[in-house]
Order: structure tokens, then C-alpha cells, then sequence
């Protein structure tokens, strides 16, 4: 059903997202050209960006990484369509560093576009059903990197969006009363999966960035950074895990 202003993404089944094209379904959340600053910081934090621009270039390799290091692995959750980790793991394999990489959603439809536009990345990918929010979520071992773009629309925003936006998927874009449900969730999971000296990076609605750095800070992550995307807004946090 394609009414008015329905996404054109949608009606073409694909969007373009960070030097890839990825296929996309209704009922999958729509790579946004504002989460390419969340791939940036990741790739900088693993000392895999040769030419950073913007805030991003404020950003120093994360601890955990060495001139020897052959393999990074990282896990994306709240995926989509995949297009946060496999970027950034297509990215690190043309840098000639491996890349082995877990993407986690709720959703079947973002997990079928996960394992379809898997097939474009030379790195291992690993597409997992899960709920972040359970308690009961774990990872599979130990990671270096999480990255996440998770709902942080606020209930009041959910009223306001563009006709557009409304197409596309709620449990991917309700955060909460706050739009902050899923950060500390978030913080927890990392400070149980990353190796010392790890990254989290976080994409956030453009009037969060404080609250969710503190977020960041009430869980124990050091260096904690806000960055500003392109178009001047906050956009991404990111934080070093210490153990």
C-alpha cells in the first residue's frame, strides 16, 4: 500500500547507505545518511579512518587496539538492515583488517534484510534474533566494538512525526516516554561483553547527547565523547570500557 508521501526507499526496495546499497523492505527502519557519523566513530576508534573530517577527527583509536591487531570483532544491535556493521566491516576489510561481526534485532523482517545485504561483506556476519531489553540478552563472548541505533523517538515525538516517517516500523522508532529506554540497557550489555578497553558508540535524538553521555558515565565508560553530525546537530556518544 503506498499512499502519500509513502518512503521512496521502500517503493525501489533499496537505500543507499555509507559507499553500499542495501536492500530494504517495508517494515524495516530506513538508513539515514545522519548514522553514517555512527560508522565513522567506530572506524575511527579502530584506527581504520585515513581521513576523518568533521568531529569525528576528535576521536583517538581505543585502547584495545594494537599495530598487531589482525581481527576486530564487533556486534550491532537494534541492526536493521544491517548497515551500521556491515559498513563499518567492509570498511576494516579493505583496510586489510579482519572483521567478524554479530547483528542483533527483534524484528524478522530487519533480520531477513540483515542476512540479504550480509552477502555484500567479505567479513564473517552472524544475524541473531534477540531483545536487548531482556535481561536475559547476552552476546556470545567477548566483543571490541558495540555500535547501536536504537528507538529514541520520545511517546511525544511519536505524535509528531512527517507523514513519511510514519511508514516505517514503531519498534524501531519508540524509545520511551524519554526516548532513553534502551541506553543504560545498552551500557549494561557493554560493560558485560567488552573487552578492556572496548568501544561503545551510540547514535541519539539531536537533544539527548547530555543525558545519555551521563548514561554513559553512571555505568563506568571513560572518554566519553559527543560528536555532532554534518548538519551541526549531536548526534553520536561514545565511551571506552576499562573493566
Amino acid at each position: 500500500m503506498c499512499g502519500k508521501d509513502y518512503p521512496s526507499q521502500y517503493t525501489d526496495g533499496f537505500a543507499d547507505f555509507y559507499y553500499e546499497r542495501y536492500k530494504l523492505t517495508p517494515g524495516v527502519l530506513i538508513p539515514r545518511p545522519d548514522t553514517e557519523l555512527l560508522v565513522e566513530a567506530a572506524l575511527m576508534l579502530c584506527g581504520a579512518l585515513s581521513s576523518p573530517m568533521g568531529d569525528v577527527a576528535r576521536l583517538a583509536p581505543a585502547p584495545f587496539v594494537s599495530p598487531s591487531l589482525a581481527k576486530i570483532t564487533l556486534a550491532d544491535l537494534c541492526a536493521g538492515t544491517g548497515c551500521v556493521g556491515i559498513s563499518v566491516a567492509n570498511a576494516l576489510v579493505r583496510g586489510g583488517i579482519g572483521a567478524e561481526v554479530t547483528l542483533v534485532d527483534i524484528s524478522d523482517d530487519a533480520m531477513s534484510c540483515c542476512r540479504e545485504n550480509a552477502g555484500v561483506c567479505k567479513a564473517h556476519v552472524n544475524v541473531v534474533k534477540g531483545d536487548i531489553l531482556s535481561s536475559s540478552f547476552a552476546l556470545d563472548g567477548k566483543v571490541d566494538v558495540i555500535t547501536s541505533n536504537p528507538p529514541y523517538v520520545t511517546d511525544e515525538e511519536m505524535t509528531e512525526l512527517p507523514l513519511s516517517v510514519t511508514y516505517e516500523p514503531e519498534l524501531a522508532l519508540r524509545g520511551g516516554a524519554d526516548g532513553l529506554d534502551f541506553y543504560g540497557r545498552l551500557c549494561e550489555i557493554g560493560a558485560k561483553s567488552l573487552v578492556d578497553g572496548g568501544v561503545l558508540a551510540v547514535e541519539h535524538g539531536y537533544r539527548q547527547q547530555d543525558e545519555v553521555m551521563g548514561i554513559f558515565g553512571k555505568y563506568g565508560y571513560g572518554n566519553v565523547t559527543g560528536l555532532k553530525d554534518f548538519g551541526g546537530n549531536p548526534r553520536v556518544v561514545a565511551g571506552i570500557w576499562r573493566g
